[in-house]
């Protein structure tokens, strides 16, 4: 069976490797990033199925690459410690299917991936849920 592709980008090196090491038993990770330009060339040379987005990011932030993949197609899960509900619905203007709070990475980063996979959004409990689609 071929493992998803998926590329984490987030800028801080010791939470981007966090995030690789509990996908990584069930998805391919094919390649990190610590800011937003990095991963969008990542992005258009490696076309993974889906791409786990840091909000804060320099160079391009998470909403902004996420804007531009609306033009490329690969799903997106926003990895955040932002947890206003209008940062969170912006997330999701932008494109993002998932959202997942930094603090609830390890119980659901995992469910997030699958369930946007899948084509159907997750947004971890106590974070404002989106409108069904």
């Amino acid at each position: 069976m071929v493992k998803p592709r998926i590329i984490v980008a987030d800028d801080s090196a010791a939470f981007c490797q966090k995030l690789t090491s509990l996908l990584e038993a069930e998805f391919e990770v094919v390649g990190t990033a610590s800011d937003g330009k990095s991963a969008l060339d990542l992005i258009r040379t490696t076309k993974p199925d889906l791409v786990v987005l840091d909000l804060g990011m320099p160079v391009l932030n998470g909403l902004e690459v996420t804007k531009e993949l609306t033009k490329h197609s690969p799903s997106v899960v926003i990895c955040s410690v932002e947890t206003d509900p209008d940062i969170v619905d912006a997330a999701r203007r932008a494109g993002a299917l998932g959202y997942v709070c930094k603090m609830r990475a390890e119980k659901d980063l995992v469910l997030a991936v699958k369930t946007v996979l899948q084509g159907r959004s997750f947004t971890s409990p106590g974070l404002p849920k989106s409108p069904s689609r």
